[in-house]
C-alpha cells in the first residue's frame, strides 16, 4: 500500500510548535492547522480551515503518554516541534474515510473526523458542513488495499494563511 500522506504536489516540510497535549495516531499523519500562537493544533470534527498535514515523528513525544500508538506533545504548548507539509492547492494526499469512497464520489466537499485522543484522523466521506476537503478519487487508485482510504486536496478556499 502506498503510505498514508502526501501523494502529489510539493513533499517539503517545516517544523512548527506544537500545541499542548495534541495526540497524533502513529498510523499516520493528520490534517493540521495553526492556532493564534502560531502552534500546531489537530484539525478536530469542526475545524474550517487546514494550514498542513502533520508527519508524525518517531518516539511517543515527550507529552509521555503510555499508549505507543500515539505520539503527544508536552502539556507546555510550543515544548515540541513537528514537521508539518504546507497545503498547496495542488497537494494530494492519501488518507483513511470513514466509508467506502468511489470514483463517482470525485468532486465531492467534505469533512473531517478529529478527536483529540490519538484515534486516527479520517474523513467523513457523506457530510458537507466544513467542506474542508475535496475527494479526487478512492484511495486504491494510489495502492491503497480498500476503498476505505480516500485521495483528497484541501478545498482551496479552506487553506489557512500562515500566522
Amino acid at each position: 500500500m502506498s503510505k498514508l500522506g502526501c501523494i502529489k504536489g510539493v513533499h517539503r516540510s517545516k517544523e512548527y510548535p506544537v500545541a499542548a497535549s495534541q495526540k497524533f495516531n502513529r498510523t499516520g499523519g493528520a490534517f493540521v492547522f495553526l492556532d493564534s500562537s502560531g502552534h500546531v493544533t489537530l484539525a478536530l470534527t469542526a475545524t474550517a480551515t487546514i494550514f498542513g498535514y502533520a508527519v508524525v515523528p518517531q518516539g511517543i513525544g515527550s507529552g509521555l503518554g503510555t499508549d505507543l500508538a500515539v505520539w503527544q506533545s508536552s502539556a507546555t504548548a510550543g515544548a515540541d516541534r513537528i514537521p508539518v507539509i504546507r497545503v498547496t492547492s495542488d497537494a494530494e494526499f492519501l488518507v483513511p474515510s470513514d466509508a467506502a469512497t468511489t470514483q463517482a464520489m470525485a468532486g465531492n466537499a467534505c469533512d473531517l473526523v478529529g478527536v483529540n485522543d490519538g484515534t486516527q484522523q479520517v474523513i467523513d466521506v457523506g457530510t458537507s458542513t466544513t467542506d474542508v476537503v475535496l475527494i479526487q478519487g478512492p484511495g486504491t487508485d494510489a495502492g491503497a488495499p480498500t476503498t476505505s482510504f480516500a485521495i483528497v486536496k484541501i478545498n482551496p478556499a479552506k487553506i489557512q494563511a500562515d500566522t
